[in-house]
């Protein structure tokens, strides 16, 4: 396994494939793609698993953390998260959020995110905003 910045067009294609299946690839694209760092599992010079990660002045944002369905449950969103969580760490960064589908909190809260109180629906999807603060970082 190995973790490495992805190319854009990659990116759009995985986010597409899991997240989108029934919309085009412009229905992907986040308006703010091109100012953030792209980072993906590899498994045999392929990415299998995706996160789009975001800089606002001390804090993360990271969003569209996508995994091939026939590669999920293998620990690659998770490797992606430690390797979030260990940057933030190493960049002394005070926040690091996403805005979690509601089905997936489980997955995040493994990781010490927390809910808002902050919640909205799109796309017929409801979301929550969840964080996890500088000083609740800890290596995962």
């Amino acid at each position: 396994m190995i973790i490495s910045e992805v190319l854009y067009d990659d990116v759009l294609a995985l986010r597409q494939r899991v997240m989108y299946p029934d919309k085009d690839i412009d229905f992907v694209k986040l308006d703010d793609d091109d100012r953030g760092l792209h980072i993906g599992v590899f498994e045999n010079g392929e990415p299998v698993s995706v996160m789009s990660i975001f800089l606002h002045g001390r804090e993360v944002q990271f969003r569209k953390l996508a995994t091939l369905g026939d590669m999920q449950g293998r620990g690659y969103a998770s490797a992606l998260m430690k390797w979030l969580i260990e940057y933030a760490t190493d960049m002394q960064f005070d926040r690091l959020w996403c805005n979690a589908r509601v089905d997936a909190c489980g997955f995040y809260e493994k990781f010490g995110y927390k809910k808002t109180r902050e919640s909205f629906s799109k796309n017929g999807i409801d979301y929550v905003i969840m964080e996890r603060r500088f000083g609740d970082i800890k290596s995962a």
